[in-house]
């Protein structure tokens, strides 16, 4: 007679066929049963996973058969963690990407890597001295500014040093003076909104500059809305202003360098870099379910 045992949450169950097979610990004859659930979530529910369902199903899906299976969240044709899509096709993160799917991680401590890591006071997307930003990205050179993390620094117009590609700079920021507010020698046919970079910049996307779009170029040539600059906005989840978005994993009352959240373990994202196999939220560690409370494939557990 054919062995079968009815789990009411599929996200379990299906974990458990997965493991099961994965780790060759299915008796002959024995099988799974799940309730499979629906896609709707209770009113004021903070849990992302959707009610109960009753229909049944008893064909077992199969992470790593190249396709996306109901309640896999990836598919990769394979079972190797640590490629973006985990063992029970669960979608990885990587802090040091900043984000979650990836497939590896990404080069962390690099002057140049765009992003503002332990020792980086700034980190324009390069290593060259000369441009705003130290060679090593610990030092804001004297006279430029470096508002935005992974762009290109800017000289300090009206503070009375030429810094190229300024040309000019009276001690002011005031055109009609000689020397205009982006300290190019006036006259001059260069122009704010013409596409070009000149003088203090910040940017300049031609027809494209727009005061309303998020991590986009202003009309008055400045970086706008952006993650860094203390203000919460666009996707951001938080913005301490760059010097304070420092939080790394588990610090939850912090925000990382690319204005999100950090990441623990029981938030329902497996984060291979900090050593976790699996993340089923406030799951993890309950009753008949294969991830324990410190995010880790619990075999013994199937």
């Amino acid at each position: 007679m054919e062995l079968s045992r009815v789990y009411a949450d599929p996200h379990i169950c299906i974990l458990l066929k997965r493991l099961r097979e994965l780790f060759h610990r299915s008796k002959p004859g024995q099988s799974t049963r799940c309730r499979r659930r629906i896609s709707r979530i209770s009113p004021g529910s903070t849990d992302a996973r959707p009610e109960i369902h009753t229909i049944i199903t008893t064909e077992p899906t199969l992470c790593g058969n190249g396709r996306l299976d109901p309640t896999e969240e990836c598919e990769d044709a394979n079972k190797v963690q640590g490629d973006g899509c985990s063992a029970i096709c669960q979608i990885e993160c990587y802090e040091s990407c900043g984000r979650c799917g990836t497939g590896r991680s990404c080069a962390t401590n690099v002057c140049g890597n765009g992003r503002l890591e332990a020792r980086e006071t700034c980190d324009d997307g390069n290593s060259d001295p000369g441009d705003g930003c130290s060679g090593d990205c610990v030092t804001i050179e004297p006279g430029w500014r470096c508002p935005v993390m992974g762009r290109r620094c800017a000289p300090i117009c009206g503070d009375g040093r030429v810094l190229a590609p300024e040309s000019c700079d009276d001690g002011n920021a005031t055109a009609g003076d000689g020397c205009n507010e982006f300290c190019e020698l006036e006259p001059t046919l260069g122009l704010c909104g013409d596409g070009s970079l000149q003088g203090s910049e910040e940017c300049d996307f031609g027809i494209q500059n727009n005061d309303n779009v998020y991590d986009g170029c202003t009309t008055a040539c400045r970086w706008g809305p952006s993650c860094g600059d203390g203000v919460r906005n666009g996707p951001e989840d938080c913005d301490f202003g760059v010097a304070q978005n420092r939080a790394r994993y588990g610090n939850t009352g912090g925000c990382t360098a690319f204005c999100k959240l950090p990441h623990f373990c029981g938030d329902g994202h497996p984060d291979v870099e900090n050593g976790e196999q699996c993340d089923l939220g406030p799951q993890n560690g309950t009753d008949g379910q294969p991830c324990t409370t410190s995010c880790q494939i619990c075999v013994d557990c199937l």
